[in-house]
């Protein structure tokens, strides 16, 4: 009797599971379905977590990229712009072709597109962001921030070799309230990339900062060195939907350490003053770094004389008026609308009860990403939700349990 009941369900379970996952239908992150299917992000405690990414400092290639990533890459109409080549310490292109013409649109000849997050509008507003985090000066940046209850006003554009080295420090930024962005896997000059390694470099940066927030999927990157042009434009658009943000002012804070007979925390301090405390009324946008002690320490002698000088500082997102995250509106705290990365985003499966500091609930990648499972994880670099179709999964479920009771 059990079989004659039983196989039949059977089969009409597996037609179920065989079903194509469409991740449009993704389940809420509350829903019954979703917590007993969902996969955890990777624990970043746990001894075999930078397993479960690329290694930190190698630009991701093809065969640990996911497919789905892949899949939206070629479906791209791309613009004619030829991948760089480094000449000396620039990126130029073949056959002389003019980097700052409106064909490539180079920002290393200064050239950007009105798409370009370059200068915010207002009066004497900050958009206050640092670059190449997590280090070992970040911390002591972080509490700065916490002190002054500045945190949820500075965009952290976080390199990911850095973010998997030193999650936890990546964690308390979360915690704090930062706003966390993408800066490369590696800190290449993305011109000078494939178009593959351009994936690479941008998706799983995205990846590792999701899986430490929440599932919050960043939508901001700023391109290492400034170096980006209308090829490299359209694929971090074009796939992650992220937005490229560069600067109209450079503080040369990172020149401390690399050209000392140029720059001093001392000089840098006073091309500050000159911003904050002149006539100025135009808006900032700097190229700021938390790379060590010296930058850290610009920005903690200078901070104070932007609010006496009645300037008004913001993040980077809140400068454009725009939402944090691609799946998230402000903060760290806010609903989250479950999307893998480079999904589509859906407005029908939201949640509350995603914590800031959640580290096991994000879009994650479920497998290994080094050596011979590196396939795998990048098969598996999706959401950790399951399909809405599944939910019939869960009613064939009842039915076969029923079954079994009769």
């Amino acid at each position: 009797m059990y079989g004659q009941v039983l196989l039949p369900a059977l089969s009409l379970l597996s037609l179920a599971v065989a079903a194509p996952l469409d991740e449009s239908w993704m389940q809420p992150r509350d829903s019954e379905v979703a917590h007993l299917f969902k996969r955890a992000a990777p624990d970043p405690s746990a001894d075999n977590y930078t397993s479960y990414y690329p290694d930190a400092w190698t630009t991701p290639n093809s065969t640990v990229i996911p497919q789905a990533w892949l899949d939206k890459l070629n479906n791209l109409t791309m613009p004619n712009v030829s991948v760089a080549t480094m000449s000396g310490s620039r990126p130029t292109y073949p056959n002389h072709e003019d980097d700052g013409d409106d064909t490539i649109c180079s920002f290393t000849d200064q050239c950007h597109v009105d798409d370009d997050l370059y200068e915010p509008s207002g009066e004497k507003i900050f958009a206050l962001s640092f670059d190449d985090g997590p280090t070992e000066s970040s911390e002591d940046l972080y509490a700065f921030l916490a002190e002054n209850n500045a945190s949820s006003k500075a965009t952290h554009f976080m390199i990911g070799g850095n973010v998997v080295t030193a999650p936890q420090t990546v964690l308390t930024a979360v915690k704090a309230g930062g706003h966390l962005a993408v800066h490369t896997w590696t800190h290449p000059y993305m011109t000078t990339k494939s178009n593959e390694e351009v994936v690479g470099e941008l998706g799983w940066t995205i990846q590792a900062l999701a899986d430490l927030n929440g599932g919050r999927i960043p939508k901001f990157w700023r391109p290492p060195y400034g170096d980006v042009d209308n090829r490299v434009r359209a694929i971090a658009k074009g796939v992650f939907g992220l937005e490229t943000v560069l600067w109209n002012e450079d503080t040369n804070d990172w020149a401390i350490a690399d050209e000392p007979h140029k720059y001093s925390i001392s000089s840098v301090e006073a091309t500050f003053d000159e911003w904050i405390t002149g006539n100025r009324t135009e808006p900032l946008l700097l190229l700021e770094h938390e790379l060590d002690n010296n930058t850290v320490t610009v920005f903690k002698d200078t901070y104070w004389k932007f609010a006496a000088h009645d300037w008004t500082v913001v993040n980077v997102a809140d400068a454009f008026n725009m939402t944090w995250y691609v799946n998230s509106g402000e903060g760290n705290t806010d609903t989250v609308t479950t999307m893998s990365v480079a999904g589509t985003l859906t407005t029908a499966s939201t949640s509350t009860t995603s914590s800031a500091a959640s580290t096991t609930a994000s879009g994650s990648v479920t497998g290994s990403a080094s050596d011979t499972a590196a396939t795998t994880a990048a098969a598996n670099a999706s959401s950790w939700a399951i399909s809405n179709k599944p939910s019939l999964v869960a009613l064939l479920g009842s039915f076969i349990a029923s079954a079994l009771f009769l």
